[in-house]
C-alpha cells in the first residue's frame, strides 16, 4: 500500500443529525464540566465542537469549542 502526495482525499463530512448530537453533547458536557471535573468534561467539549465543525451546521462547533476551552481554564481559579 503506497501513499501519493497528490492523492485527492474527500474531508470528512457527517450528516446534519450526527452533528446536532455533537453540538448538544459538548454544550451539555461543558456546562457540566462548570460542576464536575471541568479539566476532562471540557476536553470532550473542545472534542466534540472541533468534530461537529466538519458538517453542515459547523458554524454551531465554534462556540461549543471555545466554551469548552473556558471550562477547562476554569479549572485553574477553583
Amino acid at each position: 500500500m503506497f501513499f501519493r502526495l497528490d492523492d485527492r482525499k474527500e474531508p470528512m463530512k457527517f450528516r446534519n443529525d450526527t452533528a446536532s448530537y455533537m453540538i448538544w453533547g459538548g454544550l451539555l458536557a461543558a456546562v457540566a464540566g462548570w460542576f464536575w471535573q471541568p479539566v476532562a468534561l471540557g476536553a470532550l467539549a473542545v472534542f466534540l465542537g472541533f468534530f461537529s465543525m466538519k458538517s453542515p451546521k459547523g458554524a454551531w462547533g465554534i462556540p461549543v469549542f471555545i466554551l469548552g476551552v473556558i471550562t477547562m481554564l476554569s479549572s485553574i481559579y477553583r
